[in-house]
């Protein structure tokens, strides 16, 4: 009798979603977008289109460092019975954030297990700044992890590393972030870095290793631009399904009938 071929394991489904800016209060408004009813209209969508195993949210969760979105968010998480990971961004009071979300938010530096891959969780805010920077104790720390762990691993933060195209917000990228991505890079094991911050879609490779943003569940900005500037792209999720060999699907996901648009004439970020 022959034997049965093997069927290979499913992917794992990680959903990524970034910058929901959410407010104190549930009518709190960013740019002209009411943050609470995209955030909970993405996450809605995200997870009804399959069965996912885990969600990422790289960042900016409140936008006002104030206790009700926290706690909106906390509920939220909650509800999708699902493992949740959340890193701080500029915007964030990430001990507040800590406090009211509790595992979802784990202490910086975690390494985090979903099935055979690993997820590093970075801090890359500066107190009181835009800009980010990961501090060298976490380079080190994340450095001597990947010496002795072969596991498939992304690297998770807010800030982008590399450049993205738009000058406004590529000065206020991560200013250390070529030492990040060199490290990755030199770890064949890292397949991507995942970040926020950005507001738009992001992907590039540098030789093997994938550089990756999720659009805003809020608003976006406008792609290549020198100022800064809205884009009327409507929000959305990246999507990541990561197979048991180490390899990477990707693909971004809007809700291209969501009904509310930015204040394209409004500024103050």
């Amino acid at each position: 009798m022959q034997p049965s071929p093997q069927v290979p394991a499913q992917p794992l489904r990680l959903l990524h979603l970034s910058d929901p800016h959410l407010y104190d209060q549930a009518e709190g408004r960013l740019l002209g977008m009411r943050t609470r009813h995209s955030f909970e209209a993405v996450l809605e969508r995200a997870l009804a289109s399959a069965p996912a195993d885990a969600l990422l949210i790289t960042g900016d969760l409140a936008h006002d460092e104030a206790a009700g979105g926290y706690r909106l968010l906390r509920d939220r998480l909650e509800q999708t019975r699902l493992p949740c990971y959340c890193v701080a961004g500029n915007h964030d009071h990430w001990p507040l954030a800590h406090e009211i979300l509790g595992h979802f938010a784990p202490p910086s530096g975690s390494i985090v297990a979903l099935g055979n891959w690993r997820l590093a969780l970075l801090d890359s805010s500066l107190p009181g700044e835009v800009r980010g920077h990961v501090e060298p104790a976490q380079l080190s720390a994340l450095g001597a992890w990947l010496e002795t762990n072969q596991a498939p691993t992304l690297v998770c933060l807010h800030h982008h590393p590399v450049a993205v195209g738009s000058a406004w917000i590529d000065s206020l990228g991560v200013d250390n972030g070529e030492a990040l991505v060199t490290l990755c890079a030199d770890h064949p094991q890292v397949r991507a870095i995942l970040f926020g911050h950005v507001h738009q879609a992001f992907a590039q490779h540098i030789g093997r290793l994938e550089l990756l943003a999720a659009p805003a569940t809020s608003v976006q900005f406008l792609k290549q631009s020198r100022g800064f500037a809205l884009d009327t792209r409507p929000p959305g999720y990246r999507e990541l399904l990561l197979h048991g060999n180490g390899h990477i699907e990707t693909r971004v996901v809007r809700l291209n009938d969501y009904p509310e648009h930015p204040d394209l004439e409004a500024s103050g970020y």
